[in-house]
């Protein structure tokens, strides 16, 4: 027995002798505990705020243990070079839980996966969506659709001295989305299967974080354990197998709808065209419902809060949302709904719009990204590499191969010199003194959709989202707030606007 305790003992102690040899290895950061690393500094939410915290202390780069090494970087110089000036170094994922649990099958999609097949997914996503009109009147035409179909739905609330814009606005941007993935709309008074995977994706994002999920991604074993396992892992997991069944069976119907023969109609039929067309194995089924999944999640979630945090904002600065209809008035008029020809007319709209989006701060960080790819082997558990080992810098700061890097766009909006007096919402940040030019420099580190090679692929959807919902909606009514409009955000993946209610007020 006390060979056994000797050698325990000699074991613990040359494990944290390499811990701390690796520890010297990266960038400073918060002193680590061995088997736990910083885990038991995290905050319970909120973690973007502590993030900010350290840079304070350690830089705008460096180290947390989760307990295995993440690099965070906190600021638009760092960002742009891992993303942009490295961006084909750091364009793989870490293939972890809670990430791997999204999709049914890892390393498939877009969001999940990287090199080759993602390219691959990514390049055929955005044919189909260029192919569909993005950029083009035909995508407008479609927004435009679904926006009208919203304020006949509002227009038709009975009581306007108390409404919640949650729905409408959800549904709105859902069916823009639907349409382009599936080819229909949900109807207003026939929504609640919609309803019911919007609360799945919500709870997925907002409900299912903390300390376990950490432990599970850095130990794949301790999703066999009591408590640990059931938080981190199991929970996450069951929630979100409705999602990707629904998501399946939305898929299924789409094919059996498609003859192979006429012009797809929807992004399945499309998909499905391109995997005959050029018989490339890694275009099949399982990439197409991952792909789907991820661009329902994408384009329907953050967008849809995005417009709530816009009007949260417009209700607790009036006199902004009364400059924002007034230009929309002097240059669209009553008689139509304004159009992406009308936005350079629009230059304080726009500014309103990208100035509600780096104050919301929707994202407090990006998915993960390293430098090789890391699998897990299903059978023993244990980590092993797939690829080509190589070490690089950013910024002078060494970064080990295999190493996750997480940017936390949050701090660049927040911090950046170029935002002067940060804290206050004001629009004409963004505009020159004759209040039409817009100031490139503010532009560049408003980058709510990342920068790089990863960038978010439905950015150009998004942006003529916010656009044409925004306008519209501000266009037809006055939103006077009936509850208190706290802009502090809820936390999550995603952090969201607190709930609220308005008066609507139509516009003659």
């Amino acid at each position: 027995m006390s060979v056994f305790i000797i050698a325990f003992v000699v074991f613990i102690l040359l494990y944290i002798t390499h811990f701390y040899w690796k520890v010297s290895k990266y960038p400073k950061g918060p002193f680590p505990l061995p088997f736990i690393g910083n885990i038991h500094q995290f905050p319970p939410d909120h973690v973007q705020l502590w993030f900010d915290e350290m840079a304070k202390v350690y830089g705008p780069c460096f180290t947390v243990w989760i307990p295995f090494p993440a690099i965070v970087l906190v600021d638009y110089e760092h960002v742009k070079e891992a993303f942009v000036t490295l961006g084909d170094t750091f364009t793989y994922r870490a293939h972890r839980s809670p990430e791997t649990l999204l999709p049914v099958h890892d390393h498939t999609g877009i969001l999940a996966s990287d090199g080759d097949h993602w390219r691959l997914q990514r390049r055929t996503s955005l044919k189909i969506l260029r192919d569909f009109g993005l950029g083009r009147n035909l995508m407008e035409e479609q927004v435009i659709r679904s926006v009208q179909e919203m304020l006949v739905q509002v227009e038709n609330i009975t009581d306007k001295k108390n409404v919640d814009m949650f729905w409408p606005i959800q549904l709105c941007v859902g069916n823009v989305i639907n349409e382009t993935l599936f080819g229909f709309h949900y109807k207003y008074e026939d929504s609640e299967k919609f309803k019911t995977f919007v609360r799945v994706v919500d709870k997925h994002l907002r409900h299912l974080q903390g300390k376990m999920p950490l432990l599970v991604s850095a130990f794949p074993w301790m999703r066999h354990l009591p408590i640990i396992g059931d938080y981190g892992y199991h929970n996450i997991k069951n929630n979100i197998s409705s999602y990707q069944t629904f998501i399946e069976e939305e898929v299924a119907s789409q094919l059996k709808k498609y003859d192979g023969v006429s012009e797809p109609e929807n992004f399945v039929h499309a998909y499905m065209q391109q995997m005959s067309q050029t018989g490339n194995p890694g275009l099949d089924v399982t990439n197409l419902c991952a792909s789907v999944l991820d661009f329902w999640l994408a384009g329907m979630e953050t967008t849809s809060n995005s417009l709530r945090w816009h009007l949260a904002y417009m209700m607790k600065y009036p006199e902004i949302q009364d400059r924002v209809r007034k230009e929309i008035l002097e240059n669209v008029g009553t008689s139509r709904l304004p159009t992406m020809a009308d936005k350079p007319n629009l230059p304080y709209t726009q500014a309103v719009i990208h100035e509600v989006q780096r104050c919301s701060n929707m994202l407090p960080f990006l998915g993960s990204h390293q430098c090789i790819i890391i699998q897990i082997d299903t059978k023993t558990e244990f980590l092993f590499l797939i690829s080509g080992v190589e070490d690089t810098l950013i910024k002078g700061k060494h970064v080990p191969a295999g190493t996750l890097v997480f940017a936390q766009i949050w701090s660049v909006m927040k911090n950046d010199p170029v935002f002067k007096d940060a804290n206050s919402f004001n629009p004409d940040r963004y505009l020159q003194s004759d209040g039409k030019t817009f100031d490139k420099a503010v532009l560049e580190k408003t980058i709510p959709f990342s920068i790089g090679k990863r960038n978010c692929v439905g950015e150009g959807l998004a942006r003529m989202e916010l656009f044409l919902i925004f306008s519209a909606l501000i266009q037809k009514y006055e939103f006077v707030a009936t509850s208190n409009i706290d802009l502090s955000p809820e936390w999550g993946v995603v952090l969201t606007s607190k709930p609220y209610t308005c008066q609507l007020i139509p516009q003659q």
